[in-house]
């Protein structure tokens, strides 16, 4: 049925959930689909940019062999039944039997590989892993040296499984220094049987089948919980909701460390019978690949793709003459809001719809969107998801439930139902996340008399890089190690291409006397060998006499926010019009907007207006002219 108000998502609620289920758990639904459609493709993979490159395609039939292979290698490697393993891959193949086959034995982990050693050591000591699924040594990736640095520290670990498919890698000795067994995991599984499972195991739909980590206020990483009943409910009702077949072929470019990828280039397609194609290892980070992107989705009749606003806005400069894209039905957008002009230009050049929507780790993927067939209000993260209720809600200081907001009263989302994760694997950080079985997400919003919520902002602390939550404490704790530095404050910068990138603000020491651009430099220098993530060191530091606090003495972040706004997006106005000024702004609506004056603009079709309009429409910023 076509979607388009509330009334016909409460509709769509009258078949209930469980029956739109494709199995029991992951495995099963892989079964399901494997008997279904067993010679259709599953998976295709793109190893470069390259036009007339053969993909490797991946069947279900030969889906379903691996993914239990890797489960039964698992198994004999000494994982224990329900145990935990860690999965250290960019996007190839072993990556999905990976992610499936870990939860037919266990709980899967796929980790950010971009993360750095320690942090790498962290969220597989906190997950108590028992194995680790691992990209071998590499040309280009440095994963394999990262993780030997440290995979001897994490105290639970049995097992090393070196994937070695790129071409560039050499097999490792057979075991780390610290004496854990390292084997070959193609070996590991043909070595196996792939029509049967060796073990019994009696899967629950209540048992945890991921963890994902994931950004937060502290500076340890949290572990979100999956069980197999929110896969469940998540693949059936993305693959009825967005009209998903066995003719459906998913463009991925995001990493599959990440909840959308798993399931919107994963799961969801399992489901349906359809296919998802990944353009290389890298995916939208590989050079070249925007410029090969339309030729592409030509090339593999793609239905849809899942990105953010910034690749949406490159991908406007590629041209598309003689390219026939027009099996693309619809990009889902999220991770930041889009510009209307940017919104109009991608729908009128490319005949496909934006449908941007929002969701969380914490939600499996996806709590609201705009219809896919109904209207789309722009700036809108669309309706509630069916059967998760979602609402906005006024909390005192202390993030205690105070009462519902009223219609467009900005208050923080909360969102309950089949979707939400089972909490955090460490109890303390469920400690004020939930009141009521409702999950408080920290994002601030509206919602309209007809249902559509509107993001206004952030609560909680996080830097959105490309669409990866980036911690700003473990940058400020990191820039406070240096003696110079009195206090830190890390927030998000406007950037054209990844949607964010940190910055930061410091004061010093009263004893420094030196140079202060000399020191702001050698703080960058400083933040990029100690930050435990290569994303989150910061861009730009700016030395500032006293930073802005709060009537109770906490440091005022949207001050600084702003102040970097007015930074980053004044320089692009000045860069095509030299006399223009920026004013940043709250609006209680809309949050923060930027106000510009171009003295030589008369009105909103003069040549200088539209010049600043195009350098500011690269930018996931609402602004107006003054």
């Amino acid at each position: 049925m076509s979607i388009t108000s509330l009334a016909d998502i409460e509709e769509f609620e009258q078949t209930p959930s469980r029956q739109r289920w494709r199995g029991d758990n992951a495995y099963d639904l892989i079964q399901k689909a494997a008997t279904t459609y067993a010679e259709r493709p599953a998976l295709k993979f793109q190893f470069t940019a390259a036009l007339d490159e053969d993909p490797l395609v991946v069947t279900y039939r030969q889906l379903l062999a691996r993914v239990t292979q890797t489960a039964n290698a698992l198994h004999a490697a000494g994982v224990s039944i329900g145990g935990v393993t860690s999965i250290l891959l960019p996007n190839v193949a072993e990556n999905h039997f990976a992610l499936w086959g870990t939860q037919a034995l266990g709980i899967a982990g796929p980790i950010n590989y971009m993360l750095e050693s320690v942090a790498l050591r962290d969220i597989m000591t906190e997950s108590d892993a028992e194995a680790l699924i691992v990209l071998g040594p590499t040309v280009d990736f440095d994963i394999w040296e990262k993780t030997l640095a440290i995979v001897d520290d994490v105290p639970t670990l049995k097992v090393v499984l070196q994937v070695n498919s790129l071409g560039t890698a050499q097999p490792s000795p057979g075991q780390t220094p610290g004496g854990v067994p390292i084997i070959d995991f193609t070996a590991a599984l043909n070595a196996q049987p792939a029509d049967k499972l060796v073990f019994e195991r009696d899967i629950d739909p209540e048992d945890i089948g991921v963890y994902f980590h994931t950004g937060g206020t502290t500076g340890t990483p949290k572990i979100a919980q999956i069980s197999h009943r929110n896969q469940m409910h998540v693949a059936g009702l993305k693959a009825d909701y967005s009209d998903l077949t066995e003719n459906s072929v998913g463009i991925g470019g995001l990493p599959l460390f990440h909840v959308n990828a798993v399931y919107n280039t994963g799961l969801n397609f399992f489901a349906s019978g359809g296919h998802a194609v990944f353009l290389t290892p890298l995916g939208f980070r590989t050079r070249g690949l925007l410029d090969n992107f339309w030729p592409l989705v030509a090339k593999y009749r793609g239905t849809m793709f899942n990105t953010v606003p910034t690749v949406v806005s490159a991908l406007l400069s590629r041209p598309l003459d003689g390219i026939d894209i027009s099996s693309l039905e619809y990009v889902s957008c999220g991770a930041a809001p889009i510009s209307a002009a940017v919104f109009k230009q991608f729908q009128d050049y490319t005949g496909a719809n934006i449908i941007e929507g929002y969701g969380l780790t914490e939600g499996t993927l996806a709590s609201s969107s705009n219809p896919l067939h109904g209207e789309k209000r722009l700036g809108s993260i669309g309706m509630r998801y069916p059967y998760q209720q979602m609402k906005c809600v006024i909390l005192d200081d202390d993030n205690r439930y105070v009462r519902d907001c009223e219609t467009d009263e900005v208050g923080v989302i909360v969102i309950k139902g089949p979707n939400v994760f089972q909490g955090y694997k460490q109890q303390a950080a469920n400690e004020g996340a939930f009141f009521d079985g409702w999950f408080i997400t920290g994002d601030l919003a509206r919602e309209d008399a007809d249902g559509y919520f509107y993001m206004v902002g952030r609560a909680k602390d996080l830097i959105i890089r490309g669409g990866n939550n980036i911690d700003p404490k473990g940058i400020e704790d990191t820039l406070t190690k240096h003696p110079a530095v009195m206090l830190a404050a890390a927030v998000g910068q406007p950037d054209a291409y990844a949607g964010e990138l940190p910055c930061a603000f410091v004061t010093v020491s009263d004893d420094f006397s030196g140079d202060r651009d000399a020191l702001a430099a050698e703080l960058l220098a400083f933040a990029k060998q100690h930050v435990s993530e290569r994303a989150a060191a910061p861009v730009h530091i700016e030395l500032v006499d006293t930073m802005p606090l709060t009537a109770v003495g906490k440091i005022f972040k949207p001050a600084l926010q702003m102040r970097a706004i007015e930074r980053v997006l004044g320089a692009a106005v000045r860069d095509v019009e030299p006399a223009s000024r920026i004013e940043v702004v709250k609006d209680e609506r809309r949050g923060l907007v930027a106000r510009i004056s171009v003295p030589n603009a008369q009105n909103a079709t003069s040549e200088s207006q539209q010049a600043v309009r195009k350098a500011l429409d690269q930018f996931a910023i609402s602004y107006e002219f003054s």
